[in-house]
């Protein structure tokens, strides 16, 4: 660490004593940017004793309000690796249809494990690590596992993560020890609904159906607290794993000291084998926290503070909380009823119970008003997009941005997504005025998840889908008219690449997507739709 600072001028050197030999030095590590060195032979000597596993491109500091958090030691560009981690405890989610508990694949009951009755896609997955838990449990208890619907959320899986948290004791005492560790908002949980519900589903299950009772407590810890402060730890730090049939968790080390923001600077994936790799998703300055997001990054600042309140038992203070119009999106902002041009919004952000006051004639409504209006619109969108026409949803986006919420409501933004992909779908297709309207959507949709999400970390998908739509109206554009005119080449060349920059983009903005993944099917659509322009532009124009 630095034991000086000399400033010559205007530059300013940072001193420290070399990690090996002890003088004084100004070389510093460049990946961890934490220790000195006074010549190369040092840092090479340093590196074999063990620098080479110690050296993180960030510290962990702590504080009594964000407890631990990862703190940048460099620079990082956007798309650069800050770190991969491996999984502590892998399973399926709590509530999920029956899965293969080896490959998490779909299942249908044709084929269980012969040692514990779990259902399985086959012989191969039964003898799977990860399945030893509860096919251990399953097999000395004889609990059947009875599921009657193969298509519906079967209560039998609440258990099975948990269980393998608690199994690690006897099979890996450093990984519980270091799971352990991990926050479990234990106290915080006691009496709300959630804890109330796991007490019925999972620890009582475990307890008297799966009788962990039983087992000797050097192996298991089946008192009540400790299934519960497992629970705690699932739900606090829990990263969604999509799969192809299923989505799955994982419980991540040193992910699980990221701090909280709306506008978080990193991005992760996570790979076939459960590793994690997070990398910056903007560009981030040495001293910078790092962050993720714990929330729904399409949610208004209320609707996000309060599950953040109600799951991680904290209160967002972030820039985009703080800011009535969030980051310039009025993605919260609703219609003045007083005055025709005005929109209202929180006059404190970060006080639930602040008025809400318009910003053309100072009127005001309560929080509680403003939070009902939103709710209201809520579930009219629901509605609508469960069983409505294009039409349909047409008239409520116009009708509710002109007399309701600002045009750019998140309730509207969720309408405006499914919009934009089914318009040209239905007939006549995507005549001139769809495609007009169908350009403007997408256009305007690309616009706020840019200023919402800039580094791409939750909207990628919604973004690849945006891009790949617009590039299907500027398509058609070129079709538009009678088919004896006469072609404008200087105008289908440009309609043209507009629409192959258009595939570009989508295809870069979705390249990290597994392609057995919707997002990444549809990066390979986009890939195949770009060669097949290229290869009808060069003989025609």
């Amino acid at each position: 660490m630095a034991d000086d600072t000399t400033e010559t001028g205007a530059s300013r050197e940072l001193k420290g004593s070399c990690a090996v030999c002890s003088k004084e030095a100004t070389q510093r590590c460049a990946n961890c940017r934490q220790v000195f060195y006074c010549r190369r032979e040092c840092q090479r000597e340093h590196w074999k004793k063990g620098h080479k596993n110690a050296c993180k491109p960030f510290k962990v500091e702590q504080n009594s309000i964000l407890g631990r958090y990862l703190v940048a030691t460099r620079d990082f560009r956007a798309g650069d690796v800050i770190f991969k981690d491996d999984p502590l405890l892998v399973g399926p989610k709590q509530l999920t249809e029956p899965v293969c508990l080896g490959c998490y694949k779909r299942v249908d009951g044709s084929y269980r494990c012969r040692q514990c009755s779990w259902p399985m896609c086959g012989p191969a997955c039964e003898d799977a690590p990860a399945h030893q838990p509860e096919c251990v449990v399953g097999k000395i208890m004889g609990s059947p596992i009875e599921i009657a619907d193969f298509n519906d959320v079967n209560h039998f899986y609440e258990v099975v993560t948990t269980l393998r948290g608690l199994a690690l004791k006897k099979k890996s005492p450093k990984k519980y020890e270091e799971l352990l560790s991990l926050e479990s908002h234990f106290n915080d949980r006691k009496g709300t609904h959630i804890y109330n519900e796991n007490q019925k589903r999972v620890v009582n299950m475990l307890r008297n159906y799966f009788m962990l009772v039983d087992f000797p407590p050097e192996e298991i810890d089946a008192s009540e607290g400790s299934i519960h402060q497992m629970t705690g730890i699932i739900d606090t730090n829990a990263v969604d794993i999509p799969l192809a049939d299923s989505e799955i968790v994982g419980i991540y080390p040193t992910f699980s000291m990221l701090e909280h923001s709306c506008t978080p600077n990193t991005k992760y994936r996570v790979s076939p084998s459960y590793q994690l790799t997070l990398k910056a998703a903007v560009n981030i300055k040495e001293g910078e926290h790092l962050s993720t997001i714990d929330t729904h990054i399409l949610w208004g600042t209320a609707a996000r503070r309060d599950h953040l309140k109600s799951t991680r038992f904290f209160m967002c203070t972030c820039r985009r909380c703080a800011d009535p119009t969030e980051l310039g999106t009025n993605f919260s902002a609703l219609r003045c009823i007083k005055c025709p041009l005005g929109f209202l919004m929180s006059a404190a952000p970060l006080d639930q119970l602040a008025d809400w006051i318009c910003t053309s004639c100072n009127a005001t409504i309560t929080a509680d008003r403003a939070n009902e209006i939103t709710l209201e619109l809520g579930e009219a969108v629901e509605k609508i997009l469960a069983t409505g026409k294009v039409k349909e949803i047409e008239d409520l986006i116009e009708k509710s941005s002109s007399t309701v919420v600002h045009p750019n409501h998140f309730h509207l933004f969720a309408a405006r997504h499914s919009l934009l992909q089914m318009l040209g779908r239905e007939s006549p297709g995507l005549n001139e005025e769809a495609v007009k309207k169908k350009e403007k959507l997408c256009q305007e949709f690309l616009k706020t998840c840019t200023a919402i999400d800039p580094g791409m970390c939750k909207l990628a998908s919604y973004v690849g889908v945006a891009l790949y739509e617009y590039h299907l109206a500027v398509l058609a554009r070129t079709r538009e008219g009678p088919a004896d005119r006469q072609v404008d080449k200087a105008a289908l060349k440009k309609d043209l690449d507009t629409a192959k920059a258009l595939l570009q983009q989508c295809i870069k903005v979705l390249q990290e997507e597994p392609p057995e993944l919707p997002e990444g099917q549809l990066r390979l659509l986009a890939e195949q739709n770009l060669q097949e322009l290229n290869k009808w532009e060069s003989p025609n124009l």
